[in-house]
């Protein structure tokens, strides 16, 4: 049986045993106003005989006068057949009484077996309960345990270009260090891509500085973590192969050799992708500061003006 129509199935039975009730109660009514019919009548009953026997009494004492009126006769044999009429309903109401109480074991009967009736439901519905809270916990598990392959994925797969990033630049450091020993120039290190001789007049004004240290860049909806070859008072670049679009905001998280860790905010100004016709340029991210704290500008001001600036033609 569906639910729907065990549920029209239920509200007709609720509906019959309303108007059972209201059947029964009208009943009711009318038995006990009968009830107090019958006791008045069975009490005028009684006291009609009681007149009759005592009016018989008299009129036959009256006859018995030799001077009585000949009328007084009359009324004696009149009244010598006359009988107070029983009522009698025991018959009827002792069927009604046996009806009543065959109606009351069955709705006992009723009442036992919805009892046990629901003590079943109650039952299977505690073990579809237990069933469901199954499933819903492994279902849990599951996603517990895709969620961390996942974050174990992406975690490795960071640390992995983290690597590759940090062998890159050791190797670029090798070269120039190399370089400078043999008296040669020394090949410019990866810095941003420009994308206009503005942007190059910026960089050369801000004095831009290689360093090594690892910077965490964060994001409202992502975490990168990239390479910092390159930091000015004006900017930082950020290497990594994660895709950063430009004009996203970003907090920085970093520590210049020798001094305190530091955060700032900043914003994607320009972006260099992998390209495999320059493999000696890692692909990144310059970051523009924004409202640099007055107190962290001195500290990246007082770390340039110690190192020799490098320029990148145009």
């Amino acid at each position: 049986m569906t639910s729907s129509s065990a549920a029209a199935r239920a509200s007709t039975l609720g509906s019959r045993e309303a108007e059972l009730a209201r059947i029964e109660s009208e009943l009711s009514t009318q038995e006990s106003r009968l009830a107090e019919q019958l006791t008045r009548a069975q009490a005028e009953a009684a006291a009609l005989s009681t007149r009759l026997e005592g009016v018989k009494a008299a009129l036959a004492q009256a006859h018995q006068d030799p001077e009585a009126d000949p009328q007084v006769g009359e009324q004696a044999s009149r009244l010598q057949a006359a009988r107070v009429p029983a009522l009698s309903v025991d018959a009827a109401r002792e069927k009604a009484l046996e009806a009543r109480e065959k109606a009351l074991e069955a709705r006992k009967r009723v009442g036992v077996e919805a009892q046990a009736a629901l003590r079943i439901q109650q039952e299977q519905l505690a073990q579809v309960t237990r069933a469901v809270a199954d499933a819903e916990s492994a279902l849990r598990q599951q996603v517990e345990a895709s969620s961390a392959r996942t974050r174990a994925r992406q975690e490795a797969s960071t640390r992995a270009q983290q690597e590759a990033a940090r062998v890159r630049q050791a190797e670029l450091a090798r070269a120039a260090t190399q370089a400078q020993a043999r008296g040669e120039a020394v090949p410019a290190m990866p810095g941003p891509a420009r994308t206009s001789s503005a942007e190059g007049v910026e960089a050369r004004r801000n004095g831009r500085v290689r360093m090594h240290t690892s910077i965490d860049m964060r994001s409202d909806s992502n975490f990168f973590t990239g390479f910092s070859m390159d930091i000015s008072e004006g900017g930082v670049f950020i290497a990594t192969v994660d895709a950063v679009p430009r004009g996203t905001q970003v907090e920085l998280d970093f520590t210049l050799p020798g001094g305190r860790p530091m955060k700032v905010t900043g914003v994607v100004r320009w972006v260099r992708e992998a390209n495999s016709r320059t493999p000696e340029l890692m692909p990144g991210v310059g970051v523009q500061f924004t409202g640099l704290p007055h107190e962290v500008a001195s500290v990246i001001s007082s770390f340039v003006t110690t190192r020799d600036p490098m320029f990148y033609p145009d």
